[in-house]
């Protein structure tokens, strides 16, 4: 599958080397060259780009994904433009993190595919161990 990640931070650059460990074609961006550059030979393409512009965007090859991810973790106004500016375009599948709970009711009033809060999910999965396992400690 090929996929678009948007947000190249920690959950972003993690999730697009993982996909493209998976076998997957990952394009990513962010408007951080820094993010850009730690990941760009571990991915398919990476781009420096604003992912809120809609004319910036359709510079990609965005009707050959299979699913756009916005993972931007930072702010939630950059967050809901790099969705608006992916459904101006007409892509269809779009995953996206949610910041918070105000976050994630702005993004199901926009018919996202899926809407995923990554640090609650961890949270319930650290619980579970230290429920199963007290013994055993994470780092």
């Amino acid at each position: 599958m090929k996929y678009l990640v948007i947000g190249l931070g920690n959950f972003g650059r993690t999730l697009a080397q993982t996909l493209t460990d998976g076998g997957h074609e990952v394009i990513g961006v962010d408007s951080n060259s820094l993010c850009v550059e730690q990941v760009k030979e571990r991915i398919a393409f990476a781009y420096i780009m604003d992912a809120t512009d809609p004319f910036a965007m359709r510079s990609l090859p965005l009707s050959d994904i299979d699913c756009a991810i916005v993972a931007v973790g930072q702010s939630m106004e950059h967050s809901l433009r790099a969705v608006a500016a992916l459904k101006e375009i007409g892509v269809e599948r779009i995953y996206a993190r949610a910041i918070d709970s105000v976050h994630k009711s702005i993004l199901q009033t926009m018919s996202l595919s899926k809407i995923f809060m990554p640090e609650s999910y961890a949270a319930r999965i650290f619980a579970d161990k230290f429920t199963t396992d007290s013994s055993e400690i994470l780092l």
